[in-house]
């Protein structure tokens, strides 16, 4: 089947060929951000030092806010390659390159006739800015990606009639190892399209008195009913195949958590609402860029459901159910989107294919975005002096990186006047804008963000056994890995138990967190501040500090 306009030039491999600048500006922009990316790369790091990969620990606690898969993946590559820091960056990247196939593959499994689609959306899944934004950092949901694709994949094969043996042990791969990657959020996007597999596998494709071939279809159901149930449960075998060793080796407490905490418990407080139910619907746009900028997304979809009423509603029973929970959970980032950006793009690209004839005009809309967000860069000097406690701000090199941007942008649009290729230079927009932004930001966001300096302070005084304490905000283990530390650091959290430290261990180091505009609590330290994020770090001998505290009759 030739390609179309719509369709022309949409393959992933040149986009992911864009993910080669993005790690090189991602690596001289900024170095791993406190507090999620040092921290899960602390808890990789205490299971390498201790050889305990079964429990996760975080400062010689027991960590059960998340399962182990993304620790195990950075092990994997530390017994290859030695422990090293690029390793665990270039995880999003790898975890992106494996989304890109599986999309792919679930296209051709929908639509056998048409494999062109899976391309298309693999290509406008690693596209879209979020997806891109997210291959460059160290995160959990990239990698719960592939498991539900290949968990769609499976009732797929089974409303095709492929043999249950093959599409139940799939399925179960998808949930076990799906639920070891990110928890029982998995089952959120398998499970509804299981309990409605009577909705889109068991309807005939046509209306009228039963034939052999409705009868076919209806029996297809079963299949798929069979397949989500095998497959949970022996999904649910795998993940227990890790929890209940984990929960014994942890200890009660560890146990709770991972059995309850991360089950129950989460759904018991998922309904405070503590933020509002609409609260992703005008963040959408922006996580969807370019595509939902693009009027061809909104043509052609009359008539689709009619033409393909299994997939269409299995696209639906993928996307609603969980979209419509995840709304209404108190807890709302914007990546835990992901996995269903990944079924928006099959829906998009079936639009693209299946309705070729609808004009590509060269809307103006895509560019609108990267053209403000370029220009705000390019006047940075006119803005950045008003811009209070951002130590980093380089407003001429900001600005250099968003002339560069708009510079991109002229030539991209000439060549979007040529309709086959206006698809591909949609989807270099929100790669290029990423690279922009992280050039933009250069080496001074690098120096203020790196904890690498504090960490070898830390490193150093435990190697000559100086007791180190944290205080100020909780610690995250923000400088286990990048110190390669051995011990935990004493975290006090109010003032009584800092003095009570202080007394016990006056040989000490104390480190102490403040805010850049604040006046810090203690006083300004006898040793210059360290650059730590958004805040500043003071350093303390221990008698020093406890000396004023009683100055200042602290409590």
């Amino acid at each position: 089947m030739s390609a179309s306009p719509s369709t022309a030039g949409l393959r992933p491999t040149p986009i992911l060929l864009l993910l080669i600048p993005a790690l090189f500006a991602v690596w001289h922009a900024r170095p791993l951000l406190p507090v999620d990316e040092t921290r899960y790369t602390a808890v990789a790091w205490e299971m390498w030092r201790t050889g305990e990969f079964l429990v996760p620990h975080l400062n010689g606690e027991t960590y059960a806010h998340k399962p182990p898969v993304l620790f195990w993946l950075m092990h994997a590559g530390w017994t290859v390659f030695g422990v090293n820091l690029w390793w665990p960056r270039v995880l999003g990247a790898l975890a992106l390159c494996l989304n890109a196939f599986m999309i792919k593959r679930l296209g051709k499994r929908m639509w056998p006739q048409q494999p062109q689609r899976g391309s298309i959306a693999a290509m406008l899944f690693v596209a879209s800015l979020f997806p891109f934004l997210f291959s460059t950092a160290l995160m959990f949901d990239l990698w719960l990606v592939p498991w539900v694709v290949l968990g769609w994949t499976a009732l797929i094969d089974a409303h095709r009639g492929a043999p249950l043996l093959r599409t139940s042990l799939t399925f179960a791969a998808a949930v076990g190892f799906g639920i070891l990657t990110k928890g029982p959020v998995t089952l959120l996007f398998l499970l509804p399209p299981v309990l409605a597999a009577t909705h889109w596998s068991g309807r005939a494709r046509s209306a009228g008195t039963p034939t052999t071939a409705a009868k076919a279809q209806s029996s297809r159901s079963k299949f798929v009913y069979a397949t989500g149930g095998l497959g949970i449960l022996l999904g649910a075998a795998i993940a227990l195949a890790w929890a209940i060793p984990a929960g014994f080796a942890g200890g009660q407490e560890y146990r709770d958590a991972i059995f309850w905490g991360q089950t129950a418990g989460r759904i018991k407080d998922s309904f405070a609402h503590s933020r509002p139910f609409w609260w992703f619907l005008p963040l959408l746009p922006g996580m969807l860029f370019p595509w939902l900028w693009w009027p061809r997304t909104y043509q052609g979809w009359r008539g689709l459901s009619a033409k393909a009423q299994d997939m269409s509603r299995l696209i639906f029973w993928s996307l609603a159910p969980a979209f419509l929970f995840l709304c209404l959970m108190d807890g709302k980032q914007p990546h835990y989107l992901l996995p269903l950006f990944a079924m928006a793009a099959i829906a998009l690209a079936w639009n693209l294919d299946e309705k070729p004839n609808f004009k590509l005009s060269p809307s103006f809309l895509p560019f609108l975005l990267p053209i403000i967000i370029g220009t705000a860069m390019a006047v940075a000097p006119l803005w950045a002096a008003q811009v209070d406690n951002v130590a980093w701000l380089n407003p001429q090199l900001l600005s250099l990186s968003g002339i560069a941007l708009l510079v991109l942008l002229r030539p991209a649009w000439s060549v979007l006047q040529h309709e086959a290729y206006r698809p591909l230079v949609l989807g270099f927009l929100a790669p290029v804008t990423v690279i922009a932004l992280h050039f933009g930001m250069g080496r001074s966001f690098y120096k203020e963000y790196d904890l690498k300096p504090s960490a070898d302070f830390v490193a150093q005084w435990q190697q000559e056994d100086t007791p180190v304490g944290y205080f100020g905000a909780a610690y995250y283990g923000q400088f286990h890995f990048l110190g390669r530390l051995e011990k935990p650091l004493a975290n006090p959290e109010k003032t009584d138990a800092l003095r009570a430290w202080l007394e016990a261990n006056p040989e000490g180091q104390m480190l102490v967190v403040v805010r850049r505009s604040d006046p810090p609590t203690f006083g300004p330290s006898p040793y210059p501040a360290l650059p730590h994020g958004s805040r500043l770090l003071q350093v303390w001998e221990c008698e020093q500090l406890l000396a004023r505290m009683d100055e200042l009759d602290l409590p």
